[in-house]
């Protein structure tokens, strides 16, 4: 009898020790979040290893959370993710709502959020291996939604990066991989390897800016580049896939609607667009616009002195 027990002992001795050496042999998830104010709403969730929620810089430092009526979600599903947060009103404690939800699911997946202001939205996305996103504005009731998408489990590097400096009531969409519609609308056709690079700081109030880059091969080179400075401007760029495409565009002015698409068939398309002057320009650029014709570069620098503004269309087939 004496010695049945001691057997059971040993047994359940052996499993706790088994369960032990188990679990102490994968790495753990980390938070490091010091939050400070009324009526904050914190929901995280990490499913995986290594996945770490902190400091901007990712470092293994606390995220400091000042304000009221903040509600921040994260979820980060696979390993070695890292989501950085740096989110207050410059030292004070008198934010007001904003909202900051930050999805990753994969592996090796950086992002970086920021918020200085009051009444901002961030929706921000990952579904992809080893993707960045740095994203952050400054002041207030700014609304920004970025995806980024990857369909293989060995994906090209997708970056995304944005800036809103001392701009108001800004609505940015942003994707890579999806092709966004002129009215935002996120559509994915399961086919994207990834490696996209997408860079914007809208400084100014009351811009609409929409841009998407897709691609449905693993020769994905598609840059974009936009800067903004201005108001109430409109800008949708839509370059889709398959490869090379470039953009770069400078706006500097108010009340410029702009429409861009290099869209589809493989092969070289660059335009260059610097927009200004005293009145705004409504702009149509098309280029490449089916499969099988790769139309060229295009480079167009415009000054609008007239009142009521100006209107160019450009179309490369």
């Amino acid at each position: 009898m004496i010695g049945k027990i001691l057997k059971e002992n040993l047994l359940l001795i052996f499993l706790i020790l088994f369960i032990l050496m188990i679990s102490t042999s994968s790495d753990g998830n980390e938070v490091y979040i010091n939050q400070v104010g009324a009526n904050v709403e914190v929901t995280i969730v990490q499913d995986g290893q290594n996945n770490r929620i902190s400091t901007k810089s990712t470092a293994a430092s606390p995220a400091t959370l000042y304000g009221k009526n903040q509600t921040i979600n994260f979820t980060q599903t696979g390993d070695n993710n890292k989501i950085g947060l740096y989110k207050h009103y410059y030292g004070s404690d008198n934010q007001t709502a904003s909202n900051m939800t930050a999805t990753q699911t994969g592996n090796n997946l950086i992002m970086y959020l920021d918020n200085h202001g009051d009444n901002n939205n961030f929706t921000a996305e990952q579904i992809h291996q080893n993707a960045i996103m740095d994203l952050e504005i400054d002041y207030d009731d700014n609304t920004v939604i970025a995806k980024q998408i990857c369909s293989y489990s060995t994906c090209d590097q997708d970056q995304m990066t944005l800036n809103i400096y001392g701009g108001n009531d800004n609505s940015v969409t942003m994707g890579q991989g999806y092709e966004v519609s002129s009215t935002g609308v996120f559509s994915y056709d399961n086919q994207e390897y990834g490696g996209h690079y997408m860079n914007v700081y809208i400084s100014g109030d009351n811009n609409s800016y929409i841009a998407s880059q897709k691609a449905n091969n693993t020769s994905t080179e598609h840059t974009n580049n936009s800067y903004i400075y201005g108001d109430y401007n409109t800008v949708f760029i839509k370059q889709m896939h398959n490869n090379d495409k470039t953009l770069s565009l400078t706006v500097n002015n108010d009340n410029n609607n702009v429409d861009i698409k290099q869209q589809k068939s493989g092969g070289s398309q660059t335009a260059t667009v610097t927009l200004s002057g005293t009145y705004g320009t409504d702009l149509d650029l098309v280029m490449g616009t089916n499969n099988t014709t790769s139309a060229g570069t295009y480079s167009l620098s415009q000054n609008c002195q007239t009142v009521g503004g100006c209107s160019i269309s450009v179309t490369q087939n």
